[in-house]
């Protein structure tokens, strides 16, 4: 692993993953260059070099100029910041374009990691990604209902999806209780009922999957393509993590009558996936591989959406 200081380029330093990946490499004493319309909202810090761009406009011989100088560059990109309203198929997939045209053409071209979604990853023993498997989405809503941590991260985020999951969390738990109505019946199925026919973040969770085809087997430059764990929200820092190549990993045993992830999915906190994408970005251990990370989440204590550079060095 390397020990020299690295010039790592973040596109997307204020947003989710972006920030949690921005403090932990300032506290390693990199020094991180920010990408996206706003780098500068993040704060300010001797290491970190904000340079503007957007990467949804912009042509790929603009943004490979801003590359020359990097070691490393990461791709946190994603519009949750926008809404529910931005989860759709494009322009997440003509970005990864622009990005990866970027990288090839950059005067360095530096080691790229891509932060993409757990959708890519294979159900295990098969070849087939999570989000073409229909049983998915329910199960992954089902499993996000049970944690306060994700509700309040969901509606912090994405507005009326977070809204949507927190009643049909409130339902669930009333049933659970023994409390159940006619009306909590009905919360319950109309949501249900709605994930079945399309999940809201569907076409997005699909084209993070897509975005995998551009890189499988790529040689004409370096990456690494990371996947976090399905259940991946703000939460305890425990500094540990567990590594898998492909596949989502699923815990217990699958339930007669229930789909292969039901009561299954793994997760991590943002700040245990950026300890393991720092440690990659400083080892490339996972050059040309598809990976995921996954940890402890039995903390459901919610945590913060964002972090700023006034975080850096900070203990708690």
């Amino acid at each position: 692993m390397t020990t020299s200081p690295l010039r790592v380029g973040i596109i997307g330093p204020a947003g989710f993953s972006g920030s949690y990946l921005t403090v932990e490499l300032l506290n390693r004493g990199h020094t991180v260059i920010g990408i996206s319309r706003a780098p500068e909202k993040i704060g300010t810090h001797a290491r970190y070099i904000p340079r503007p761009f957007d990467i949804d406009s912009g042509d790929f011989q603009g943004l490979s100029k801003l590359l020359d100088d990097m070691d490393v560059l990461v791709s946190a990109y994603g519009p949750h910041t926008a809404g529910a309203e931005a989860l759709v198929y494009m322009p997440y997939i003509e970005a990864v374009r622009t990005m990866i045209l970027a990288v090839k053409h950059s005067a360095k071209q530096p080691y790229f990691l891509f932060i993409g979604g757990a959708g890519s990853l294979h159900i295990p023993s098969t070849l087939t990604p999570c989000s073409d498997h229909p049983a998915f989405y329910l199960s992954y809503r089902r499993a996000i209902a049970l944690s306060e941590a994700h509700i309040q991260y969901m509606e912090d985020r994405l507005g009326i999806i977070g809204d949507s999951i927190r009643t049909y969390r409130n339902a669930r738990i009333a049933e659970n209780d023994g409390k159940g109505t006619e009306e909590t019946v009905r919360v319950i199925s109309k949501f249900e009922d709605g994930v079945k026919r399309k999940d809201k973040a569907s076409d997005f969770i699909r084209a993070g999957r897509t975005a995998y085809t551009f890189f499988d087997g790529n040689t004409s430059f370096q990456w690494t393509f990371v996947s976090p764990s399905a259940l991946y929200r703000p939460g305890k820092r425990t500094g540990l993590y567990e590594i898998s190549i492909d596949d989502m990993v699923l815990v217990g045993e699958e339930k007669e009558g229930g789909s292969v992830f039901e009561g299954r999915l793994t997760g991590i906190s943002v700040s245990d996936m950026m300890i393991a994408i720092a440690d990659e970005v400083e080892g490339k251990r996972m050059v040309g591989k598809h990976w995921s990370a996954w940890g402890d989440l039995s903390n459901d204590e919610p945590g913060r959406s964002y972090l700023t550079l006034e975080d850096v060095g900070r203990k708690d």
